[in-house]
């Protein structure tokens, strides 16, 4: 499997964070990452939009808490000039309309300020490897909202589609994203936004986590 950290490949990061001595800390935390290289980073949308556009990195960080643009709008924005471009949002809190909205719009990655140097830098490896991550609690956020409207206490859950399903026996057979895509014949970004979706709809925060439970409820044989 051919991943970000392959040798003699080197992971574009640009780091978006309001706050000047927060982010001079991630920029170090980042680039004593192997195989990683901050080529920019900003305060402000505007500014990362444009170092997007210039640098085409693999990941971009964002601060969900910016000051001139709601940090979860610029993912969406960042999606829209690269969809492949993978995104990580990093707030404050975990709060279940926060975190629905922010995978709704493509966001690949939802992890909480307060994650020790190590949660951080697992995250960020998962993340320009093509998996889909999610903090303990934005997947528990996903749960609980799940369960309320189980119990009529909110809307319903949406179901798997199809092809969904057929994604989700393959992740249970062990297939990567690469394999699923020549098994389908279709893309590698269009597995992986698959993958997302699944994971959404489960409440899911890794891809075997949403193996077992697709097994537990019987959703796929």
């Amino acid at each position: 499997m051919e991943t970000a950290m392959s040798i003699g490949q080197v992971t574009r990061v640009v780091l978006v964070q309001s706050h000047a001595l927060v982010r001079q800390g991630m920029v170090r935390v980042l680039e004593a990452l192997q195989g990683f290289s901050v080529v920019g980073d900003t305060g402000e949308g505007d500014e990362a939009l444009r170092l997007v556009r210039s640098f085409e990195p693999q990941v971009v960080l964002v601060d969900a808490e910016l000051q001139d643009v709601h940090g979860v709008d610029l993912c969406e924005q960042i999606k829209a000039i690269d969809a492949d471009v993978r995104v990580v949002l990093v707030a404050d809190r975990a709060a279940q309309p926060l975190v629905e909205r922010a995978l709704a719009c493509g966001v690949d990655a939802y992890t909480l300020k307060d994650v020790s140097l190590e949660e951080f830098a697992e995250t960020v490896r998962r993340v320009s490897e093509g998996e889909t991550v999610l903090h303990p609690e934005a997947a528990a956020a996903l749960a609980s909202g799940f369960v309320a409207a189980a119990r009529g206490d909110g809307g319903q859950r949406q179901p798997l589609t199809p092809r969904q399903r057929e994604i989700l026996r393959l992740l249970a057979l062990g297939l990567e994203n690469k394999q699923i895509a020549r098994r389908l014949g279709i893309g590698v970004h269009t597995v992986k936004t698959h993958v997302s979706r699944i994971l959404y709809k489960l409440g899911a925060s890794s891809r075997t986590e949403a193996v077992v439970m697709a097994l537990k409820d019987r959703l796929i044989g």
